[in-house]
């Protein structure tokens, strides 16, 4: 008996509890489909144009206006009713001047803000992997599935976050994961809030890699995974929350 596919569809019931869409008037939801951020944490663009930014009626409407190109995802048009849409990505709507990042907010891990023209083209990239490759190269992974070839892998650590130019994906800038730096919190109950790190505590065997982060509650221990470095004095692309 050959192995029996994975839903293709999903109930509202029990879609992740960031969805702001209604749970009980339709039974069913799109399923977002594999791709740079997990289903956990990211909306498909179906789901995020009807249901968040209400710029359709229908997933028949939303799947026309991106048949015809309209929408652009990090500055790329994009036409796959069910690719995920995530942290930090900016998604454009072609002649209407509209434009959200996806950032976290307090309850929703993903949650979209107007952004300016100015800074449509930048995008903050978390290095979630570092590895040799052939030539002894260096390449990084970040956290949104892309990847680059550097040239000093000194520059680079697990943890950091680059910024990005968009669509060229000319790195900019590197943000390290250490003190003196701000940090946005992407997960946890503290989601959305920012501050300063004041120190990395280096992981064991058994601990994880913690980082010691001044919030206007005072300063708390969180795990690295869950913080994201964003600026020196200022981060360096607009956050709409506020440090307290």
């Amino acid at each position: 008996m050959g192995k029996k596919s994975a839903p293709k569809n999903l109930k509202r019931q029990a879609a992740p509890a960031f969805y702001s869409v209604p749970r009980k008037r339709y039974p069913f939801i799109t399923r977002p489909s594999p791709g740079p951020h997990p289903r956990s944490r990211s909306y498909d663009l179906v789901t995020l144009l009807r249901d968040v930014l209400r710029l359709a009626s229908t997933a028949e409407e939303a799947e026309l206006i991106l048949n015809k190109g309209k929408v652009l995802l990090d500055r790329v048009p994009r036409r796959t009713p069910k690719l995920p849409v995530g942290l930090m990505d900016v998604i454009e709507f072609a002649g209407t001047g509209a434009a959200y990042r996806l950032l976290p907010a307090r309850g929703s891990v993903v949650h979209p803000f107007p952004v300016s023209e100015g800074e449509r083209n930048l995008k903050l990239c978390q290095v979630t992997s570092k590895s040799t490759i052939r030539g002894g190269r260096i390449q990084v992974g970040t956290h949104d599935g892309r990847s680059f070839i550097v040239e000093d892998g000194s520059k680079y650590s697990v943890g950091d976050s680059l910024l990005v130019e968009l669509p060229s994906q000319k790195i900019l800038d590197v943000v390290p994961m250490q003190a003196g730096y701000l940090a946005l919190v992407i997960s946890g109950k503290r989601l959305g809030y920012y501050g300063e790190i004041q120190e990395v505590i280096k992981g064991t065997f058994s601990t994880p890699r913690s980082v010691r982060l001044s919030l206007s509650e005072g300063e708390v221990i969180l795990p690295s995974s869950l913080v994201m470095p964003v600026g020196k004095e200022r981060p360096l692309v607009s956050l709409p929350v506020r440090s307290e």
